[in-house]
């Protein structure tokens, strides 16, 4: 099985202030603030709020990842228990039936010193936003 935390930004912690970022025409702009409730090796949690042209209000996402490329996912209240995942590289693929609509939500760490973590939510809701620490990581 996969560990989680190999999909998001370097240094990323329960607790951890983020803040979220969207591409607005041809810059980054800070359009919330969230943070990983709960992060471990096979399940995680991240509650936040965006306020963007595309979307407005509350992110909230659980996620367990099971033996056998196999998921549960809650994206928004809305869950998925027989979701499933898949790995390439340094990016892992959700694909969840959430009610009648299939999401597609991908996790990669990116950003200078792959400190963000990219998070890509596509389907009913579409979400592509950055999770960067709000305090600057310490230099290695």
């Amino acid at each position: 099985m996969v560990d989680f935390r190999n999909f998001i930004g370097r240094g990323t912690a329960a607790g951890g202030k983020l803040n979220i970022f969207a591409k607005v025409v041809f810059a980054f702009v800070n359009v919330g603030n969230g943070e990983f409730i709960d992060l471990g090796s096979a399940q995680a949690a991240f509650k936040g709020k965006i306020d963007t042209v595309f979307y407005k209000g509350d992110l909230s996402l659980t996620l367990k990842l099971n033996e056998g490329g196999k998921a549960e996912v809650t994206l928004n209240g809305n869950r998925a228990s027989e979701a499933t995942y898949t790995t390439s590289g340094s990016k892992l693929t959700i694909e969840a039936k959430l009610g009648s609509n299939m999401q597609t939500i991908t996790f990669e760490p990116g950003g200078k010193g792959n400190v963000e973590t990219f998070l890509g939510v596509k389907g009913s809701q579409t979400i592509d936003v950055h999770l960067a620490p709000a305090e600057k990581p310490a230099v290695a």
